[in-house]
């Protein structure tokens, strides 16, 4: 028999194959037409104005509030869903919800602990640190007051540069060193990262901050002349630290001067032997405390305690709070 050609099987009908492409929108494509995103070039326009007048204000007045100067730099502007820009943050980062009403009411701040550090360490009256001698670490609550306040300068800084709309008050979060994690439907909100580069002295570390796409899109940025710097912070934050300061204990010590001794002599001594003082009437005594010199004071005894009497500072009265505070 002859062999029977098989008939070809029959197409399926178009009409029951799942149609993707119209079926899906593709989600970028959906948030460039909804507004919620831009191109690249756009957004690198906005993020290198918005950059440049935040810098200039930031640098001025944090500048002003910390007693020394700072110098801020624009490094880096990166786009993304929000969740995948504030997975970039250091593990040492230190982090702080913004608003800006009348403009933005959903930005992300974050800054380094070794940045925070090196500040606490100026407001408190000291030298600035040598950048290489300062390890992040967890920072204290005190440490934490001050990151909030930082914030609220950046988030000031912030608000001078955009000109339309008019923003109103800005405003921080409390500072904390949990990451946050975006709330739910938020994950991938189209956002830009503006990455600054703030120095003090040698301490050089990466201020973060993360606004939605949408409204800087919108934003008209201010030009130079437009830019109305915000006051300084400085007494809110000398305040704040007076008052952590007058409130430590301090261990105080004083200094007696004896007679001058050979270093033989020295070695010779022996329990029970007896050391004269320096002087021979009004024996004055150095007071210290945390190794800084504060008070000359008169040696003296009242029943069957010794005591001494304060007589002078041994600095400046402006300079006992530093003095206090450092050590």
């Amino acid at each position: 028999m002859p062999e029977t050609a098989a008939k070809p099987k029959r197409p399926e009908s178009m009409s029951n194959a799942p149609d993707n492409t119209a079926q899906r929108f593709d989600a970028a494509l959906l948030q460039r037409m909804t507004g919620q995103s831009g191109d690249r070039e756009t957004l690198e326009s906005q993020c290198l104005m918005l950059a440049e007048m935040t810098g200039l204000s930031l640098a001025l007045n944090a500048g002003k509030a910390i007693g020394e100067p700072i110098d801020v730099e624009f490094d880096r502007f990166t786009a993304g869903p929000r969740s995948e820009l504030i997975a970039e943050f250091d593990v040492n980062s230190v982090v702080c919800p913004a608003r800006i009403d009348g403009w933005c009411d959903d930005i992300t701040l974050a800054a380094n602990t070794v940045f925070v550090i090196a500040v606490m360490e100026c407001m408190l009256g000291g030298a600035i640190p040598e950048g290489k001698k300062i390890k992040p670490r967890e920072l204290s609550a005190i440490e934490l007051d001050v990151s909030t306040i930082l914030f609220t300068q950046f988030a000031e800084s912030l608000k001078s540069a955009i000109a339309d709309p008019t923003p109103k008050d800005a405003s921080a979060g409390q500072a904390t060193q949990d990451v946050p994690e975006p709330e739910e439907g938020e994950e991938d909100t189209p956002c830009v990262m503006l990455t600054f580069q703030l120095r003090l002295g040698s301490v050089e570390a990466p201020f973060l901050v993360v606004v939605p796409q949408r409204p800087l899109l919108k934003a008209k940025i201010a030009e130079r002349e437009d830019v109305r710097p915000p006051k300084p912070e400085r007494p809110a934050w000398a305040q704040q630290l007076t008052t952590q300061v007058s409130h430590s204990h301090v261990l105080l010590e004083a200094r007696i001067s004896l007679n001058a001794l050979t270093l033989g002599e020295v070695a010779r001594l022996q329990k029970g032997d007896v050391l004269a003082f320096d002087d021979e009437s009004g024996v004055r005594t150095l007071l210290s405390a945390g190794g800084k010199d504060l008070f000359w004071c008169e040696f003296g005894k009242a029943g069957n305690r010794y005591t001494v009497r304060v007589q002078e500072p041994h600095r400046h009265e402006h300079e006992l709070m530093k003095d206090l505070a450092t050590g």
